[in-house]
């Protein structure tokens, strides 16, 4: 389905779960109790809305690269394109040519190790940046980050929760344990709020991985 905004007019529901295939994720994307569907009274079309699609693709990315998984070609193609970052920066900044970057994107060849693991934590880093090239373009002191990056305190305390002891995951059955992430956001305060939004505390305006995963159906 066509991800559109739809019309108030158009009675429009909010769907339980909404498995979003517009992404361009190559791994499984689950929205809980946020997204609405409705039909245009006019053209017949179905429309649907997923409320704040800028902060839903930055949570998918944060999600993926705290994942422990090795990336594949089509993940880091697919991040490095959801952080708008330009092929030739990042090869720079990774410090290698952007042939080599093309070929690990295309999966003829695999990202080291060593460079996945700097490519993984730009990648967290850039989702609290409006534009994640800033960061490929010069240094930040404390001062500048605190000024630029969303949120400066919570990123540097995820930052170190999820990469300090990461240690990347290359053997796995990529059939039998596909990739699947869910994520639901609060509701607004004019709508009463689900069992799962519930679990969100008031300030949690923006996308999250609800805990316990169980508590997803």
């Amino acid at each position: 389905m066509t991800m559109m905004q739809h019309d108030r007019g158009s009675n429009a529901r909010v769907v339980q779960q909404y498995e979003v295939d517009t992404l361009g994720a190559p791994f499984k994307v689950t929205l809980w109790d946020c997204v609405s569907l409705g039909v245009d009274p006019k053209t017949g079309e179905e429309k649907v809305h997923i409320p704040d699609l800028v902060g839903l693709i930055k949570s998918v990315v944060r999600a993926r690269v705290s994942h422990p998984r090795k990336l594949n070609g089509a993940e880091l193609k697919f991040v490095r394109n959801a952080l708008g970052v330009r092929a030739n920066l990042l090869a720079d900044f990774l410090d290698m040519t952007p042939e080599h970057l093309s070929r690990c994107e295309a999966g003829s060849k695999v990202m080291s190790t060593m460079s996945e693991k700097v490519f993984r934590l730009f990648a967290f880093l850039g989702t609290f940046f409006s534009d994640p090239e800033e960061i490929l373009l010069r240094s930040f002191n404390k001062e500048e980050i605190d000024k630029k990056a969303k949120k400066p305190n919570e990123m540097r305390q995820k930052f170190a929760e999820q990469f300090l002891s990461m240690k990347i995951q290359s053997v796995f059955d990529a059939e039998e344990d596909e990739l699947h992430f869910h994520f639901i956001r609060r509701k607004s305060k004019s709508s009463k709020p689900t069992k799962r939004q519930k679990m969100l505390s008031e300030d949690d305006d923006e996308w999250k991985e609800p805990e316990p995963m169980k508590a997803c159906g």
